[in-house]
């Protein structure tokens, strides 16, 4: 236990919605659990959820079901229901009598933090991206402390909010800086993260670039390698791309599905990625370049905001997909695969952007969360 929390507490950790909630919330739960608090992981009631949970729910942790949908004022019964998910929470929290809340944003988080709130639990959020979510944004007047990833948030929250730097918990899988040491100095190894939401354009731009690569860019069409991630409902399509434009043999790999990730981080001198909060942060820990290609349409364009906060340090490049063509991206590749001091001051900055340790410096204000409200 952390010098904050002298004795065993009780931590409910909302990290219900996605895989960009889940894996952080579960790495922080065992963090708490490696110091030897109780904690419950509340979750929604998604079958994705009830999947990832079975798998990598920390050990001794317990399951805490609040189901609830995405609200709209629009659909009043979305408004019902986050009513009757708090009733639920407000009952089962008076049963595990929590210490603290850790929520991990998303609309999930949004009846566990009421409930709290009610109860005089204290709450602790984390936001992942470079511009808060509306759940984090309207919650953050009742938590503590706001944990955030990117610099220069506070614009975006309410005046006198407590923020801590803590960046993303990752996977503990990701070894720091292994990006590129282990690709093959004879040739330029590319890694394409094609597999998240949205990724057909990226998909479709990568492939028409490589093509373009022989008669553009010869010197760099001869040595490039290419790891293709392009998600198990994508892999056909993405294989059938790479066949249509003459892309074949063992320079270019389709993958649908990677489980060693590491590896492929390591084999890789640069890779092409959404921006997502967790590629990112994957990014900046393994310290591999990258160019952004932020996915259009999000709420609060938080993808465009987290590429350009990247950027901004030196940690990337970014390229708008509204003006990614095959020819630009293919120069751009051609550029940056030429010029290995850019690329090994954008790893240094990745490098200096990541926080290796991340799951415990949350785990550290939820300590610090339940250690001021017990003192008051």
């Amino acid at each position: 236990m952390n010098e904050t929390s002298p004795r065993p507490l009780r931590v409910a950790v909302s990290c219900g919605g996605t895989g960009g909630h889940m894996f952080p919330g579960l790495a922080v739960a065992a963090a708490l659990r490696r110091r030897g608090h109780r904690v419950a992981v509340i979750l929604s009631g998604r079958a994705v959820e009830a999947e990832r949970a079975k798998a990598d729910l920390p050990e001794g942790a317990e399951a805490m079901l609040v189901p609830v949908d995405p609200i709209s004022p629009r659909r009043p019964k979305s408004l019902l229901k986050l009513w009757r998910a708090c009733r639920s929470a407000k009952r089962q929290f008076r049963k595990f009598r929590p210490d603290v809340l850790l929520a991990m944003g998303s609309y999930t988080s949004i009846a566990p933090v009421l409930a709290a709130r009610t109860l005089g639990v204290p709450v602790v959020l984390h936001e992942a991206n470079a511009i808060p979510g509306s759940a984090v944004a309207h919650l953050a007047r009742f938590a503590r402390t706001v944990c955030v990833c990117f610099p220069d948030m506070a614009r975006f929250f309410p005046k006198g909010a407590r923020l801590a730097d803590t960046g993303l918990p990752l996977r503990a899988e990701f070894g720091k800086g292994v990006g590129g040491s282990k690709a093959d100095p004879a040739k330029f190894s590319l890694l394409v993260m094609g597999g998240s939401q949205g990724a057909q354009a990226v998909n479709r731009a990568v492939a028409e670039a490589l093509a373009l690569l022989p008669s553009r860019h010869p010197e760099l069409a001869a040595r490039i390698r290419v790891v293709h991630l392009a998600g198990t409902r994508n892999e056909e399509e993405v294989r059938a791309l790479y066949a249509e434009k003459g892309l074949a043999g063992a320079a270019f790999e389709v993958l649908g599905f990677e489980h060693d990730m590491s590896r492929r981080y390591a084999e890789a001198d640069l890779c092409v990625s959404r921006a997502g909060a967790s590629s990112c942060f994957e990014l900046a820990l393994t310290g591999l370049p990258a160019v952004f290609v932020p996915l259009p349409g999000l709420a609060r364009d938080h993808q465009s905001r987290n590429a350009e906060s990247m950027a901004a340090r030196g940690a990337g490049v970014v390229a708008p997909q509204d003006s990614l063509s095959p020819e630009s991206l293919a120069d751009l590749l051609a550029s940056l695969s030429a010029d290995a001091p850019r690329r090994a001051a954008m790893r240094k900055s990745l490098l200096a952007a990541a926080r290796p340790d991340a799951a415990s410096r949350v785990a550290d204000e939820v300590e610090r969360a339940a250690a001021a409200a017990a003192a008051r």
